[in-house]
């Protein structure tokens, strides 16, 4: 629907809603305040007349199922079409999606306000009860101040989902990243920097020389042979080199007393393969989002150069 209205944060479908029904007293709007076990919902018109005070509806199917029947029942009363109600209520918590996600699938329109605004339009702000902040949530809807975009269902939830979830794991692996360069420092210091070891940094190669048996000591001792044909194995490059490269700088550096390295490398070890279980979930990740990407008009965004998947699903 195009933007008719001066104020951005309106909800288009609201305003749609509202132009549809033709008169505020023909619109139902269910303001719901979400808790683990007993939400609070209330019924008003778009005047904002009370139809039904606060009560209680249990957070299960048969809270679900209780609550459309109040509205239907409702609805036949006062003669207001079906079409022309709505529910809303803050983003809900984990708890609680799974009861927004039955009433969308049942093909109502639900709304999301911003808890902090919603908290603003209460008439006391120092105290906090179901029912003030049930008022809170009651005016940002009737005010059309609510998101009812796409994001919310489907595939987009889907697709947000993942580059967040995505997000989160990347976080982790730098969390992980940092320690492993921390342990580094103290068993092979200035391995992690290519223009030292002539190894880069967190390839394959260099994660399977960190997860055995490595310090600079046991580096510099191993056969060179072996070591060549390891690193071949791994996809370095020019192995030969970079043996000889590798040696001789771990000849040079400064060496953990012998009697702390055996703790040091397995914490390293642990730190390494967590680092790969990352990796591997962030790729598994974005292959997940191509698919859901590929199924939105958002996929064209990869044809300007410089957006990839990823910033492209962000966007």
């Amino acid at each position: 629907m195009k933007k008719r209205n001066i104020f951005l944060n309106r909800s288009q479908e609201l305003l749609g809603l509202f132009e549809g029904a033709g008169n505020n007293a023909k619109i139902m709007c269910v303001p719901i305040d979400y808790a683990k076990k007993d939400h609070v919902v209330m019924f008003c018109n778009g005047y904002g007349d009370i139809l039904r005070k606060p009560f209680s509806v249990k957070n299960s199917p048969e809270g679900v199922k209780y609550l459309t029947h109040q509205v239907m029942r409702s609805c036949r009363h006062r003669a207001i079409n079906r079409k022309h109600v709505f529910f809303g209520g803050e983003d809900p918590n984990s708890y609680a999606e799974n009861f927004v996600n039955t009433l969308r699938s049942q093909g109502w329109l639900i709304a999301s306000v911003n808890a902090r605004d919603a908290k603003k339009q209460r008439a006391n702000l120092q105290a906090s009860t179901d029912r003030l902040d049930l008022m809170g949530i009651a005016i940002m809807l009737l005010n059309r101040r609510a998101n009812c975009s796409p994001a919310q269902s489907g595939i987009y939830r889907n697709l947000r989902t993942m580059v967040r979830h995505r997000r989160k794991l990347v976080i982790m692996k730098t969390e992980i990243s940092n320690r492993i360069h921390t342990v580094v420092d103290r068993l092979f210091p200035g391995f992690l920097s290519e223009q030292n070891s002539g190894v880069c940094p967190f390839t394959r190669s260099s994660l399977w020389l960190m997860q055995n048996r490595f310090s600079a000591r046991q580096v510099r001792r191993r056969k060179r042979s072996k070591l060549v044909e390891a690193l071949r194995r791994y996809g370095t490059s020019q192995p030969e080199k970079t043996a000889a490269k590798l040696q001789k700088y771990a000849a040079q550096v400064l060496s953990t007393p012998p009697e702390y390295i055996g703790t040091w490398q397995l914490s390293l070890a642990q730190h390494v393969k967590h680092y790969r279980c990352l990796q591997e979930n962030i790729d598994q990740a974005e292959k997940e989002i191509a698919l859901w990407l590929a199924q939105t008009q958002g996929a064209f965004l990869t044809t300007v150069r410089g957006i990839g998947i990823v910033l492209a699903a962000g966007e």
